[in-house]
């Protein structure tokens, strides 16, 4: 009785064994099945995320990608002004190597630093079509104008810098210096300006 009980015994345990593997086997293909399932719905969450992303509105960097040029533009036309304080004026002069008078100083400015052409005398740049500025919306790279002491024609031109301040070709005998528009011969002489662009 007992060889028979043991016998049992033994087919029982090696007929259950079998089953607990394949029960255990089993088990990891549905949580790899899971797994698989969540990461395909989170790939396709994330490629629909991207596909909004693609599809947002250009025209506010491109439009401030243009007022950033032409900034940069004016700032090397100041920066090079800067860079020609103390140049001899010279009667018709336009270069360096020649001297300047006060618009052949604007036209050499615009001309290397903004591939800008303007009008050669003071007067033609008034009346070229240039913006007109008043002086409290100034900007660095404005053609600031003047007449002699508050009286007569306009007839002197300098480049606005900014805080109050411009540079220019006074006359014979002088060199392209910076002045402050708050003096008062320059207060008193101020006339209009001009925004040139290209």
């Amino acid at each position: 009785m007992r060889p028979f009980l043991l016998l049992n015994m033994t087919l029982l345990i090696a007929l259950a064994a079998p089953l607990c593997e394949a029960r255990e086997t089993a088990k990891p293909a549905h949580a790899h099945k899971a797994v698989a399932s969540l990461s395909r719905s989170t790939h396709a969450k994330a490629i629909n995320r991207n596909v909004v992303r693609q599809h947002q509105p250009a025209a506010r960097p491109l439009q401030s990608g243009v007022h950033d040029s032409r900034r940069g533009t004016n700032s090397r036309v100041v920066a090079r002004a800067r860079q020609l304080v103390g140049i001899p004026y010279r009667r018709g002069g336009t270069s360096v190597a020649g001297g300047f008078d006060c618009s052949g100083l604007l036209v050499y400015l615009f001309r290397t630093e903004a591939d800008l052409k303007v009008p050669r005398t003071t007067g033609e740049m008034i009346q070229s079509g240039g913006l007109r500025i008043d002086r409290e919306e100034l900007r660095p790279g404005d053609a600031v104008f003047f007449n002699h002491n508050g009286r007569g024609r306009t007839s002197h031109v300098g480049l606005y810098i900014g805080n109050d301040q411009f540079i220019h070709a006074p006359s014979s005998g002088e060199r392209v210096r910076l002045d402050s528009l708050a003096n008062s011969y320059w207060e008193r002489s101020f006339t209009t300006a001009r925004r040139f662009r290209g």
